[in-house]
């Protein structure tokens, strides 16, 4: 892997912490009305066009349990993706999975809920890893075996331990999971480099020519499907949701 510190991670790190900071000052990180200043995810508000919330909430956490788990998962997951994919990359992993999991969430969750949270975006970042491993899964031989289905396996638990646990939203979990599958697979290199983990593979023409082929459409399908969500969940009848 690459020897270049996770700069991006210790940053989005720091804005984590500073803004929990700011809410805990301002009148606590558990204080609904707080949250709602602060960009916490509402239907209600984001129905009536406040769709900044779906990026201001990636930043915000609610008590110092919540922001603590969330940053040591992040350091974790998003240090290896921040690695492997490059800085550049990593940002917008991180942003697009975010966003996914802002989406569902704003599907989900009860009209006079509050959500935040970056595991949305953590999670995103451990479908990239799935996606980056997937492709190269023939590349990396059994250590990419290996690695694919230890990643699988703990997404699994999380997702198991989301639907068994009161208060998680594990719809946020899962729209960033699906999205960081979606944009892994747009920006997994077409081929391996020493700089990446140490193996050279000659691409053809046509492999490069396919990965551009799915990675667009990976994109593609990301994108629509975070539009299309925030869409139906805008659509439809909150009294329907009480």
């Amino acid at each position: 892997m690459s020897a270049k510190r996770p700069f991006i991670v210790y940053t989005i790190l720091a804005i984590n912490l500073l803004l929990w900071v700011c809410l805990e000052l301002t009148g606590g990180s558990k204080d609904t009305e707080n949250l709602m200043r602060f960009g916490g995810i509402s239907f209600l508000e984001i129905r009536s066009g406040e769709y900044w919330r779906l990026l201001a909430a990636m930043f915000l956490h609610i008590g110092a349990a919540h922001l603590a788990v969330n940053s040591l998962s992040l350091l974790i997951m998003g240090g290896m993706v921040e690695k492997v994919f490059s800085h550049i990359r990593f940002s917008i992993i991180y942003i697009g999975s975010g966003l996914g999991g802002s989406a569902f969430s704003f599907l989900m969750i009860h009209p006079f809920s509050i959500g935040a949270g970056a595991s949305g975006a953590v999670f995103g970042c451990v479908g990239a890893l799935a996606s980056f491993f997937l492709i190269h899964r023939q590349d990396l031989g059994q250590l990419g075996k290996q690695n694919l289905n230890a990643i699988l396996i703990l997404a699994a638990i999380n997702f198991a331990f989301g639907f068994m646990m009161p208060g998680i939203d594990n719809w946020a979990h899962i729209g960033g999971f699906l999205s960081g599958i979606m944009v892994g697979i747009g920006l997994t290199p077409a081929h391996l480099t020493s700089t990446k983990l140490c193996i050279n593979r000659v691409t053809t023409k046509e492999h490069i020519l396919n990965h551009k082929t799915a990675k667009t459409l990976a994109f593609l399908v990301a994108i629509f499907t975070i539009i299309g969500t925030v869409i139906v969940a805008n659509n439809r009848n909150f009294i329907d949701r009480l």
